[in-house]
């Protein structure tokens, strides 16, 4: 039994419950990030090691709970390894951020058919004045529901339609987001 046992990717990635056959998704910025934080914590081996993985995650700009990170580690602790490569490491960190942003995807995607009514792919202002009466009572924001469902539908129709498509609805929330 080897105390530090080497991998190979593809045994690792089914330890990791990632299909083995697989690719990874990887932006650049994903890989920068990821090269980044590997730079920080490797060790004398050039490899990164499996108990620094909660710190490498947030260095690498992927947030994900400690528990799912926690059982990666233990998952890898279990067959006797201790490190890995920087080509692991960098699958393993975008293959959370690739199901992160998938999960992220289909939420903002329910809540948009919630606002669209009439599931024509558009919220209008009358659908989102019946969202914000719902939400908030007439009058209640300050302004009259229909007013601001106007507003915010000038604000998100950047084409001029009097609607807001799905595109616009998330370049609105990232917006929101990073402001």
């Amino acid at each position: 039994m080897h105390s530090a046992r080497q991998t190979g990717s593809s045994q690792l990635k089914s330890l990791l419950g990632i299909d083995p056959s697989s690719s990874v998704e990887m932006t650049e910025s994903d890989l920068r990030q990821c090269m980044e934080a590997f730079r920080r914590f490797e060790n004398k081996q050039g490899r990164f090691p499996v108990a620094k993985l909660i710190e490498g995650f947030e260095a690498a700009q992927t947030f994900v709970s400690e528990t799912v990170i926690e059982e990666s580690m233990n998952s890898l602790a279990a067959q006797g390894v201790e490190s890995m490569e920087f080509y692991d490491f960098a699958t393993l960190v975008c293959s959370k951020k690739l199901r992160k942003r998938r999960s992220t995807h289909a939420c903002l995607k329910a809540i948009f058919r919630h606002l669209d009514q009439d599931s024509d792919g558009f919220i209008s202002a009358e659908e989102l004045q019946m969202s914000v009466e719902a939400l908030m009572g007439d009058g209640q924001a300050g302004e009259p529901a229909e007013r601001l469902a106007e507003r915010m539908i000038g604000q998100l129709d950047t084409s001029g339609s009097g609607k807001v498509s799905y595109d616009q609805f998330v370049c609105m929330l990232n917006h929101s987001i990073s402001s």
